[in-house]
C-alpha cells in the first residue's frame, strides 16, 4: 500500500496511459479452472465451487504477494508445477508491476479496481483470498485480516494461529476491506478474506527479496504460510 494517493483512479485509466505497456510496465497472469460433467448417470449438475486467490498489486507493487498467491492457488511460484496435495488447485489473478523501481505508481485501490478479466474471475468464484502488502507500522507485527467473508476470514486466522504466524482481525479502517466495491468482495457470496502483510514479514519469506529471485528462494516460513492458507481454503465450500 503506497503512502501516496493513487495516480490512477481506475484500471481503465491505468491501461489508457500510453506509458504503461503490457509486458514491459506490467503483467497480467490468471487461470480459471476447467468445469465439466463426465458421468452420464449423474442425477444433478456438478456443482461449480471454485475458489480464487488474488494479488492485485503483485510484482514490484507490493513485493511477495505474487509468489504467495501462486503457491496458495497450488502452483509453484518458480516452476508453475501444479500441486497434487489434497487442497487441490484454485483460480488465480495476478497484476504485477515490472518496473525496475517506482512500481507504486501502478497501484489502483481495490475499490476502484475495474479490471474486466479479474472481475469476471471473482464473480464466478464462491470464495476468495486476497493478498496485499502494507507498511510495518500498519501491520504492527501481525498479519492484518479483513474482508466480508467472515467465515473464511476467521478460519484463516485460526490456521495462521495454529501455524504460529501472528495475525489478528484488523481494527485499522484502512485495512478492513469491508467495502462491497472491493473487487475481492464481488464473489458469489459477496465476500473475501483479505490479508495485509507488513514489508518486513514479506521480505522474511525469501532468501533473496528481489523480483527475479523471490520465486527461486522461497524458504520454510514461506511454505508455512502457504500451507496455512491452503488448509483454510480447503475448509470452506
Amino acid at each position: 500500500m503506497p503512502p501516496e494517493p493513487d495516480i490512477y483512479n481506475s484500471m481503465t485509466a491505468l491501461y489508457s496511459d500510453p506509458s504503461n505497456v503490457e509486458g514491459t510496465t506490467y503483467a497480467k497472469r490468471w487461470k480459471r479452472h476447467e468445469w465439466s460433467q463426465m458421468v452420464e448417470k449423474q442425477a444433478t449438475d456438478a456443482p461449480e465451487t471454485q475458489k480464487i486467490v488474488m494479488a492485485i498489486h503483485g510484482g514490484g507493487i507490493e513485493p511477495g504477494t505474487s509468489e504467495i498467491a501462486l503457491a496458495v492457488a497450488g502452483y509453484h511460484p518458480d516452476t508453475l508445477v501444479a500441486s497434487v496435495d489434497d487442497p487441490g488447485l484454485h483460480d488465480f489473478w495476478l497484476f504485477e508491476g515490472l518496473l525496475p523501481s517506482g512500481n507504486g505508481k501502478l497501484h489502483v485501490t481495490a475499490s476502484h479496481y475495474n479490471e474486466p478479466i479479474a472481475t469476471e474471475l471473482v464473480q464466478n468464484a464462491r470464495r476468495c483470498i486476497s493478498l496485499h502488502g502494507c507498511s510495518d507500522t500498519q501491520a504492527n507485527g501481525k498479519i492484518q485480516m479483513g474482508g466480508l467473508d467472515f467465515e473464511l476470514r476467521d478460519i484463516v486466522l485460526e490456521e495462521l494461529t495454529i501455524a504460529g504466524i501472528p495475525a489478528e482481525i484488523t481494527t485499522n479502517k484502512m485495512l478492513r476491506s469491508e467495502s462491497p466495491d472491493n473487487i475481492a468482495n464481488k464473489t458469489k457470496i459477496l465476500g473475501c478474506a483479505q490479508l495485509e502483510m507488513g514489508t518486513s514479514y514479506r521480505s522474511s519469506l525469501f532468501g533473496t527479496n528481489t523480483q527475479p529471485q523471490r520465486k527461486k528462494t522461497t524458504n520454510p516460513q514461506f511454505w508455512l504460510l502457504v500451507e496455512a492458507l491452503r488448509k483454510a481454503m480447503s475448509r470452506v465450500q
